[in-house]
């Protein structure tokens, strides 16, 4: 079961380090399945079984004059079976951390993103209010100045000239 990894080089260590780990549970899965007839037969000897089958297909595929090969027997079989299973449960415990990992930092993205979002509202809210205040004072200052017109014309006096009429002329 040695697969090659061309696009990650470490992905062969990782494999290896985890075949390490899981073969010692591999050997004392074989220990006790071997008091336990049904699991046996039916789960783990099916499954190398079907390793097997999988393995000489392939090879059959490379090299078309391959001829047949005895089926293996039952303890091998049964040691094929009982490393494809721990694989399976690896490769399964691995992918769901994956997954779930995954679907963690899409949660936190999505929050990020929806702070960002409620900040760029608040700034335009804000801006929008600053807007409505400029213009209030701006009709205010009109107001101010119709006033100041008003009451330069009721007194009779005469205004100094408005720097900003000069600068449009």
């Amino acid at each position: 079961m040695v697969v090659r990894y061309r696009w990650f080089p470490g992905a062969n260590l990782i494999g290896q380090l985890i075949r390490q780990i899981t073969q010692p549970l591999s050997k004392a899965i074989v220990r006790r399945v071997k008091k336990r007839p049904l699991v046996r037969k039916y789960v783990l000897i099916q499954l190398g079984r079907l390793y097997y089958w999988c393995e000489n297909i392939i090879r059959w595929q490379d090299i078309p004059a391959v001829v047949k090969k005895r089926p293996a027997n039952d303890d091998h079989a049964m040691e094929l079976g009982t490393k494809l299973l721990l694989e399976a449960l690896v490769f399964g415990l691995l992918g769901s951390a994956l997954m779930y990992e995954t679907q963690k930092a899409a949660e936190r993205s999505r929050v990020i993103e929806q702070l960002k979002e409620q900040e760029l509202n608040d700034l335009e809210a804000e801006k929008d209010q600053l807007m409505r205040r400029v213009e209030d004072q701006v009709i205010l200052t009109k107001q101010l100045k119709d006033i100041i017109v008003e009451y330069s014309r009721q007194v009779g006096c005469t205004l100094p000239s408005d720097p900003t009429e000069e600068k449009g002329q």
